[in-house]
């Protein structure tokens, strides 16, 4: 199965944010430092025991850590982390197998990456970090193969 096939078979049934946080490290000092915000956004695929029709999940993690331009790059300025799940049920088509899902899961990745990301944001300016914009999408190509979290510079 393709992951296009696996796309058109699977609806987005709901969607919760299970965790929102976000911290300061440098006090005011993050608010004025010119900084790099280093973004990992990751999906874990999961298979629903026992639904009918099959359903999925997705356990989805984008967080953030910015550090200064100049200066020792290990100092953080900020971080923030965002979880959130992401349930998919099957409206058609024969009985999707778990590891279909498993290998063709990024397909889903443009979907959630723009909720989670605009949120992400939100909290930034939340904290009084303006001037930090985030990527609104992501690389052109995300392969089964790249199942650690896609790193975004």
């Amino acid at each position: 199965m393709s992951a296009e096939e696996l796309f058109r078979l699977l609806t987005l049934e709901s969607f919760s944010m299970s965790m929102l946080q976000a911290q300061l490290h440098q006090g005011n000092e993050a608010r004025t430092a010119e900084c790099n915000a280093h973004v990992e956004f990751q999906l874990t695929p999961t298979h629903i025991e026992g639904s009918a029709p099959a359903q999925f999940a997705l356990q989805v993690r984008l967080s953030c850590v910015g550090t200064p331009v100049r200066g020792t790059p290990r100092n953080k300025l900020f971080e923030l982390e965002l979880r959130a799940t992401a349930l998919y049920r099957q409206h058609a088509g024969e009985a999707l197998q778990p590891n279909d899902f498993a290998t063709h899961h990024t397909i889903f990745a443009r979907q959630l990456f723009p909720t989670l990301v605009t949120r992400a944001q939100a909290m930034l300016q939340e904290l009084g970090l303006y001037t930090i914009r985030l990527p609104l999408d992501l690389p052109q190509q995300l392969t089964p193969a790249n199942q650690g979290p896609v790193v975004l510079n």
